[in-house]
């Protein structure tokens, strides 16, 4: 009996996707306000933070340098 693996699709980062999650969670953190009222807004507030940072991370490492860029470096 032979037995085969299904291959998975390879996970592939995308560009848009990350800039559409940056996008809801500043918005999120937009609606929460600068003051927030509960422990759990404070919690969300932190967790949209530190999400937004992550992704801005990969961002940057994913985004082609333009070439005016790269004369500016």
């Amino acid at each position: 009996m032979e037995t085969t693996v299904a291959k998975l699709p390879a996970h592939r980062i995308d560009v848009c996707s990350l800039e559409a999650d940056m996008a809801f969670f500043e918005a999120r953190l937009c609606l929460a306000g600068e003051q927030p009222d509960t422990v759990y807004q404070r919690a969300q507030i932190k967790t949209y933070q530190t999400l937004g940072l992550l992704l801005g991370r990969q961002l940057k490492t994913l985004r082609v340098p333009s070439p005016k860029n790269k004369a500016a470096s």
